[in-house]
C-alpha cells in the first residue's frame, strides 16, 4: 500500500455479513476464484427495499452466500435495483441472475453494459482474433491458445447480463440511501466506469478506478488495439482531484480509505516509472511479451502473465503515440524500439 493511503479503521465483513461504512450504507464482499480472493459489494438502504451496487462473479460459493442472503436479509425488504460501476465478470457477473430473482432494475452505462451483454453470450469471442494478437506480440504459439482458451471461458463467469437496463452516464445522478450520488466516468480500466460520489457523505465508491493497495489493470485490447488505455485513465483521473482530500473511498478490493490524491499521484508515478523502464528495455527492438518479461520478473500464474502482457502493451501503446517507441512489424511479428533509433 501506498505510505499515502490509509485504511480506515473498518473490519471487512464476513462472508454473508455487513458492515456499515456510512448512513444506510453497508459493505459486503463476496469471494474470488484467484489470488486477489474477494470483491467488495455495496448495499443501500432504501427504506423498503434495497439497492446493490455490484454483484460478484457467477461461481458457486457466491451463489450460495446470495442464497442464504436471500432468506437472511431480502425477505423482509426486497432487491429491486441492481447498479454495476463496470462489466467486469466479478462485478457484473451476476447481474442477470439477481435480477430475474427479484424482478430488479438493472443501472449500467452504455458501454459498460453493452460490452459485459457481448462477453455473456456463448461465443461471442474472436478465436482468431485473440490468437492474432497473442502471436503478433511475440507470445508464441503455446500462449495464445491458452488465451483463446480463457476468451472462451469468459461467458461461464456470467449468468446472462440483462437485455434490458438503466442508462447513466457521467454527470448523472442516482438516489440513494436518501442521498443524491453523481455519476464520474472512469475510462482506461473499463469502457465507462462508473464511480459514484456522494457530496453530503463525501463518499465515494470507486469501483476499480481506485484502489488503495494496487494499480487497476490497463490493458490493450485485441479488438481494439489503435486505443491509449493508459492515456485514458491517467486523463479520467484528473476529475476525481475536484473532490475533497478527505472523500472516504470504498474501492471494490481491499479496505475502503482516505489519501484520494495522494493515491491519483501515486498512479503516476508508478505509470511514469514504468514509461521509463519500457524505454529503457527497447534500447533495441523487442516484443512486447519480451518486455513484459523484464518488467515483471516474479513468478507468474497464467492468469497474472495474461494480465501482464495487456498491462505491457498498455504502457507500449502509450509510448507510440507519444512518439517516443516505433512499433514495426517483420515476419508477422510486432517489435518496439526506442524512436531514436529507427
Amino acid at each position: 500500500m501506498s505510505v499515502t493511503a490509509q485504511s480506515l479503521a473498518l473490519s471487512p465483513p464476513e462472508a454473508g455479513c455487513l458492515n456499515q461504512v456510512a448512513d444506510r450504507l453497508y459493505w459486503l464482499r463476496m469471494p474470488l476464484p484467484y489470488q486477489l480472493d474477494h470483491i467488495n459489494l455495496w448495499l443501500a438502504d432504501e427504506g423498503d427495499s434495497w439497492t446493490l451496487i455490484d454483484c460478484g462473479i457467477n461461481h458457486k460459493a457466491v451463489l450460495d452466500i446470495w442464497r442464504q442472503l436471500f432468506a437472511d436479509l431480502f425477505t423482509a425488504k426486497p432487491l429491486r435495483r441492481i447498479v454495476c460501476t463496470h462489466c467486469h465478470p466479478d462485478h457484473m457477473g451476476l447481474a442477470g441472475w439477481l435480477a430475474d430473482e427479484w424482478d430488479a432494475e438493472f443501472v449500467a452505462t452504455r458501454a459498460e453494459w453493452s460490452m459485459g451483454r457481448l462477453l455473456s453470450i456463448e461465443g461471442a469471442h474472436d478465436a482468431e482474433l485473440h490468437r492474432k494478437h497473442y502471436i503478433e506480440n511475440g507470445c508464441g504459439g503455446e500462449f495464445a491458445d491458452k488465451g483463446v482458451e480463457r476468451f472462451a471461458e469468459t461467458p461461464k463467469l456470467y449468468a446472462s447480463v440483462p437485455s434490458r437496463f438503466t442508462s447513466i452516464r457521467a454527470g448523472s445522478v442516482i438516489r440513494m440511501a436518501g442521498q443524491d450520488w453523481r455519476v464520474i466516468v472512469g475510462l482506461g480500466h473499463a469502457f465507462e466506469q462508473a464511480c459514484l460520489y456522494s457530496e453530503m457523505l463525501n463518499v465515494l465508491i470507486a469501483g476499480d478506478q481506485i484502489l488503495p493497495r494496487i494499480t487497476p489493470a490497463i490493458f490493450l485490447q485485441s479488438h481494439d488495439p489503435k486505443a491509449n488505455p493508459l492515456h485514458d485513465f491517467l486523463d479520467s483521473n484528473r476529475q476525481f482531484r475536484g473532490l475533497p482530500a478527505d472523500t472516504t473511498v470504498l474501492p471494490s478490493h481491499h479496505r475502503p480509505f482516505q489519501g484520494l490524491h495522494e493515491r491519483l499521484d501515486d498512479y503516476v508515478r508508478h505509470h511514469q516509472e514504468r514509461l521509463a523502464e519500457s524505454v529503457a528495455i527497447c534500447a533495441r527492438p523487442m516484443t512486447a511479451f519480451e518486455v513484459s518479461q523484464q518488467l515483471f520478473t516474479r513468478e507468474l500464474d497464467q492468469h497474472q502473465a495474461f494480465f501482464a502482457i495487456g498491462e505491457t502493451l498498455a504502457h507500449l501503446r502509450y509510448l507510440e503515440v507519444e512518439g517516443r517507441l516505433a512499433r514495426t512489424i517483420a515476419g508477422g511479428i510486432a517489435r518496439y524500439a526506442a524512436a531514436s533509433e529507427n
